[in-house]
């Protein structure tokens, strides 16, 4: 079922974070954004079904969602210069992989071989529209995870360091519509060759992704806690 294997996602995904944190500190949490951003827009070009939506959804949802919750363990933990660090380091790791793959799918295929020559034009495949969705995700994600950075530092400094679960919450859920949003209608309506229609874009692409993200950011909340007092040893409620 495609909603088990979501779960078993965003459970891999918690196991991931904690993991990298735990014996890598600073530095595991940079590399778990870095990775999950390049995952998670591979990922987009593939679609599910879920039972509660009769249309059917992008992937990439789930892994994506969890790096808004790395930037807010980074911001409560290490501050703001580290997160928006780690904003960065995302945005050059996967500007560098689709740059590199583009270049490595312009090689000529050797013909030797009939399985070498399907894996060339499966990977091809894959990449080629790597420019488009490229635009579309730097864009959302420089816009929607420095936002994320931005409002839960505001809602720190307002609540006096307090009601972690809240600013987690309410940063993680205004910054995933944006990312949602300015995501879907570039890759899908501005940038597309064949643009899909709005009713589309919105019941496909906008309307069951963000309904996804709030349920991921209501399991995140708990879990950044979790993250923040067990294992990097800090506890604000």
């Amino acid at each position: 079922m495609p909603e088990l294997l979501s779960l078993l996602t965003l459970v891999v995904c918690f196991i991931g974070i904690a993991v990298f944190a735990k014996y890598f500190g600073e530095s595991g949490l940079y590399v778990y954004s870095s990775v999950s951003i390049i995952a998670a827009n591979i990922q987009v070009l593939k679609l599910t079904k879920y039972a509660f939506w009769n249309e059917p959804v992008a992937l990439g949802t789930v892994l994506f969602s969890t790096t808004f919750a790395v930037d807010n363990i980074l911001t409560e933990h290490y501050g703001a210069a580290s997160a928006k660090r780690n904003v960065w380091i995302g945005f050059v790791s996967y500007l560098f992989f689709v740059i590199v793959m583009l270049i490595a799918i312009q090689h000529p295929t050797v013909q030797y071989e009939e399985d070498c020559a399907n894996l060339a034009s499966e990977l091809a495949a894959l990449f080629t529209p790597g420019v488009r969705i490229l635009l579309a995700s730097v864009i959302s994600y420089l816009v929607s995870q420095l936002l994320d950075v931005h409002i839960f530092v505001q809602l720190r400094s307002l609540l006096d360091g307090r009601y972690l679960a809240f600013r987690t919450c309410v940063s993680m859920a205004i910054s995933s519509f944006i990312d949602n949003f300015v995501f879907s209608l570039l890759a899908w309506v501005i940038l597309a060759e064949n643009p899909v229609s709005w009713s589309v874009l919105s019941t496909t692409y906008i309307v069951p992704s963000y309904l996804l993200r709030l349920s991921i950011v209501m399991l995140c909340v708990p879990f950044v806690r979790c993250i923040n007092s067990l294992i990097i040893g800090r506890s604000n409620v």
